[in-house]
């Protein structure tokens, strides 16, 4: 980075943490646990002190910037266009991660990665199918059979011809961008690449937001690009639909979406699955934070927030938002978020087609 980028970069991470803080309002871990520490303009302020070398304890300083859920927020409703503050969190972290000071829980999942090359632990390699298009079958994917069962249902059914892949030791490598190991996270991109190139793929489909975020954004901040179109399920099932690749029997229960927060915020596609649920028939009651305004989940144990407390705080919020509506059926479109809310028998949305699908004639 040249003296003028950084001194914009300085400048824009003054701006925040300068800033009235109205943005924390949005902020789930700031809602979660009540401590002005965890606001955007606060976490901005204590940067900025450690860049111009104020911070006598530095331990504290990095163990706070794992208490980020990351999800955006503060982005979506800042007032500034080109401003990310998840930007300065996440070089923070790596700099956590280069001194060896980061959360046990984000270490055990780091050294998880590291020995078999996912997040997860040992799992069979997925690898059938044909065709130039690719559906990856990601780590939050693979640990789920009924999103399995349904999504194999909902390809069969279409008449494609769709190349599915996954396990073993494929991982787009979010887990150690967010833990700040950027080696590592280089390694799992350039290893992503190698199997899509060697696949001959002109697209792949991916239910997890974060990985289409990763392999999209995330690999062109370290210069790895994938000649590949890079397309999250939710526009892929939309399509089916349009096209009339499938047929469904429509049901008229109630339905209420959560809104992955990197769908809403970051790939912008919350209309997608909302078009969806109308077309299957369901009637869809919204809970009051959604779509833009969505709340992060809370995420997995040891991936974006680093204290396993703050997580459950994060996640009983959230939960405790969705069962306000009082629906039949919670359905959301990242894996992550199914599993995390699985107190309310959440769904992913792949699976509300399968059920409702029939062959078409």
């Amino acid at each position: 980075m040249s003296m003028a980028e950084d001194k914009k970069e300085t400048e824009k991470i003054g701006r925040c943490a300068m800033c009235a803080d109205m943005c924390k309002y949005s902020c789930p871990t700031y809602l979660a646990a009540g401590r002005e520490t965890l606001s955007p303009q606060k976490m901005a302020r204590l940067i900025l002190y450690d860049e111009k070398g104020l911070l006598e304890d530095k331990k504290d300083f990095l163990d706070l910037m794992f208490q980020s859920a990351m999800c955006g927020a503060c982005s979506r409703h800042c007032i500034y266009d080109d401003y990310d503050l998840r930007k300065f969190i996440h070089r923070a972290r790596v700099k956590a991660f280069e001194s060896g000071v980061i959360p046990e829980d984000v270490r055990k999942r780091v050294e998880t990665f590291r020995r078999f090359g996912n997040p997860n632990g040992e799992r069979k390699l997925i690898a059938r199918g044909a065709g130039d298009t690719g559906y990856f079958i990601s780590c939050s994917s693979y640990k789920d059979e009924d999103l399995l069962k349904a999504t194999e249902k909902m390809l069969s059914k279409s008449g494609l011809a769709i190349r599915r892949f996954g396990g073993g030791d494929m991982c787009c490598g979010a887990p150690l961008y967010y833990a700040g190991d950027m080696k590592g996270f280089r390694q799992a991109s350039l290893k992503m690449k190698a199997e899509i190139e060697k696949k001959r793929l002109r697209r792949v489909v991916i239910d997890c937001p974060t990985c289409v975020k990763t392999m999209t954004e995330m690999y062109r901040e370290i210069g790895v690009e994938l000649d590949v179109e890079i397309t999250h399920s939710v526009q892929f099932i939309e399509g089916l639909l349009k096209q009339w690749k499938l047929r469904f029997r429509r049901n008229r229960r109630v339905v209420t979406l959560h809104d992955p927060c990197i769908l809403s915020y970051d790939l912008a596609l919350s209309s997608a699955p909302r078009e969806i649920i109308a077309t299957l028939g369901f009637n869809l009651k919204e809970p009051v934070y959604t779509k833009e305004h969505t709340h992060c989940c809370g995420g997995a144990y040891g991936a974006k927030i680093g204290d396993h407390r703050l997580k459950d705080a994060v996640t009983s919020m959230r939960l405790n938002e969705l069962k306000q509506t009082g629906a039949d059926i919670y359905v959301t479109a990242c894996p992550t978020c199914k599993a995390v809310l699985s107190e309310i028998n959440m769904k992913y949305i792949t699976e509300l087609v399968a059920e409702k699908i029939v062959a078409k004639r």
